[in-house]
Formats: structure tokens, sequence, C-alpha cells
């Protein structure tokens, strides 16, 4: 049996004897309409062969090729697919953006129209979400088994290169995908930015899930059309990469080392100011210039580097993270006071004055820095 609903080029089948959650597949196009006619019908054949309930949501940038009419026509042949036409906002991932709000299934997957990605994967990556466990299931290029067919040098260069960069922003190997599978969930109250260059990074970085799973695909160039890679994408994409690095919660080891190098030009200029203008003792002014330096710290941890975790907060939840990035803090410093100690003795002279204290106290900072973040990450700031 089928249900329907009709609308402005958005008919809706699904088949009520295939088991699993609805799955629509989101293909965002532009100039597609000689790729279309092969992509849904071997998609339905993927899919019925897996008992999957589907839909194929084609969401157009008003192609002036007839892309949108191939769709129909597919339609037409009995096939679950739909078309919806944008005039306004186009792009790549403003198209997958506007394809989740208009999706009906409760898993969700994204792939290009141009057959580079292996239809015979998108049962696997569904699998993963709805039977493994997976809230985000991705078909990775550079993950054990998967590679990519017939690239030239060059542009593979500048697709390790593109994942290198990203790394930081999170574990997957192949962040660049456009080949990848969700729980609705994920993104339900994600602030996703849709001036992104690849979507799922963006999905990555500020989604809300707990496994992400890789599926190895051998990524195969376009058989009709052209690619639509150029100078513009890499600029758009580097400014992507500024936004989700600046993003609060993402990265943040790198946010926890800019803090706290910060941090510490704050701790050694106050130890410089107590020991030569006020002429403090060496232990007492590097304790002095530690709490100055720790409060500093907490405040923009709390608000940049942990904050995707960190501000969902009440004000006894901000105290008790405070008392515990103390703690963790105090036992730093009692490393540190004695690393800062024991080094100063062996050193004498050399760690006795200007610069030579100085220089010791940014070492032992640096050394410290490490039970610092594992005690913020897993204790101080723990969701």
């Amino acid at each position: 049996s089928t249900q329907s609903t009709k609308g402005a080029d958005k008919q809706y089948t699904t088949n009520t004897t295939m088991s699993g959650p609805l799955l629509t597949v989101i293909v965002p196009t532009y100039r597609e309409a000689g790729n279309i006619p092969l992509l849904i019908p071997a998609l339905d054949k993927a899919l019925k062969a897996e008992s999957v309930a589907y839909e194929v949501l084609v969401m157009d940038d008003n192609s002036p090729d007839g892309t949108a009419d191939a769709v129909r026509e597919q339609a037409k042949k009995g096939y679950n697919c739909r078309v919806v036409v944008r005039k306004t906002n186009r792009g790549l991932s403003p198209a997958v953006l506007d394809g989740f709000k208009e999706a009906k299934g409760e898993v969700l997957l994204v792939m290009d129209a141009d057959l580079s990605h292996p239809i015979e994967v998108v049962p696997k990556l569904y699998n993963a979400v709805t039977r493994l466990g997976a809230d985000i299931a991705v078909g990775s290029r550079h993950c054990k088994g998967g590679g990519i067919d017939e690239w030239p040098l060059k542009r593979r260069i500048m697709s390790w290169g593109a994942a290198s960069l990203a790394r930081p922003l999170t574990s997957c190997t192949d962040p660049m995908s456009g080949f990848f599978a969700l729980k609705r969930s994920v993104i339900k109250n994600a602030p996703l930015n849709a001036q992104g260059f690849k979507i799922l990074l963006e999905v990555l970085v500020k989604g809300t899930y707990d496994k992400m799973v890789e599926v190895p695909i051998v990524f195969k160039d376009r058989e009709i059309g052209e690619s639509k890679l150029g100078s513009g994408v890499i600029v758009s994409y580097i400014l992507h990469l500024i936004r989700l690095y600046l993003y609060p919660g993402s990265a943040p080891l790198l946010k926890f080392l800019f803090v706290g190098g910060t941090g510490a030009i704050i701790d050694v200029s106050m130890f410089t100011a107590l020991t030569r203008g006020a002429d403090l003792p060496l232990l007492t002014a590097q304790v002095v210039s530690f709490f100055i330096a720790l409060t500093w710290n907490f405040i923009w941890n709390r608000l940049w580097t942990f904050g995707g975790v960190a501000k969902k907060k009440n004000a006894a939840s901000l105290a008790v993270q405070f008392v515990r990035f103390a703690l963790v803090a105090l036992v730093a410093l009692v490393v540190r006071s004695l690393l800062f100690h024991n080094c100063s003795r062996a050193l004498g002279d050399v760690a006795a004055g200007f610069p030579g204290a100085q220089l010791l106290l940014f070492a032992v900072i640096l050394f410290v820095t490490v039970i610092n973040f594992i005690g913020a990450k897993l204790w101080a700031f723990a969701a």
C-alpha cells in the first residue's frame, strides 16, 4: 500500500510494507538532468533490496537544463521522488539545509547526484544509523578501505589538505565528505550556517550526537557534467573553517592552549610586576600571579573553549565549575611549584633573575597545561 501527500512539485509516496524508520535521501542539484534518470532508479533498486522505506528529495537550484522535469518524469514512472525548485539563496549548503526542513524521514542521507558516491553504500549508511547505534554515518574516502578513483594528484593533495585543516575540529577522517546519514535529532537544535562550504563539517562541530562511524567508500569522479570546484569554493572553505574554529566548544585543545597562552602572559606579567615592583619573594609572587591568571582562564574557558557544554549551567553549577576548575588548577600549582622550586635550585643563578626566572616559569606552565586540560575537560566542564 502507499500513502501520498500532494503539493506543488512535492509528491510524496512511501511504501508502508517496508521496515524501519523512513529514510529521506537529500540530493542537492544544479544542472544534473543527465544524471537523474540514472540515480533515482539505482537508489530505488538498492533500497528496495534492503526493504528500506524511502523518499528521494531533490533540492534543485532552478537548473536551466531541465533537472526538475527529469525528477518529475521519474516520479511519473512510480519512483518515490519529489523535487523542490529553489530560486533564492542558492548554493550547496543552503540546499541541504532546506532539504533537512523539507524531509519527511527520521533518517536523513545526503549525497551528490553525479554518481560519484557509490549507491550500494546507501543502505550501509542507513543501517549504521538504524541498527548499529550510530548517530552519524559518514561515507569516508580516507578511512581504512576507502579511496579515490582516477583523481589527479593535485586534487588528491587538495582533498587531503582540506581534511587535515579540519582535523582539530573532529575525529572524522573525511569531514569534507558530501555523503553521510544522520538521525534527525542530531541537527534538531543545531545553529547550522548555510554559508558553510561542506555541511557535514558544520554538523560534526555543531550537532548533538554521541557516536559517529565511518563507512569506507571509493569515490569516483562524475560521469556526466562538470565539477563545480573552483577558487571561490576554496576561499569559501577557508572562511568556513575560521568560523568553525571560533565557534564556542569547537577544537577545545587549541582554544585551551590559546587561553592558557594569554593567561601565561598575564601570569608572567604580574609575576614580574610583583617581584621587580613590589619586591615580593619569587615563590609568593608566582602564587599570587597564578590565582589572577586562574580567574582569567576560567572565564574564557567557560565561555569559549568548552562553551557548548559549560554555558548550559545555572548559578549553582557555575560555582561548582569554578571550584572544580580551581582544584584542578591547585593540583597543577603544586606540581608547578615543586618543578619551579627544584629547577630554580638546580639552575642556580641562571634562573635567579630576569629573564631566566621568567623563561623557567613559561616552561613549567607549558608542562602542567596537560594536567589542566584533562581535568577541565573531563571534570570541571564535563557535560
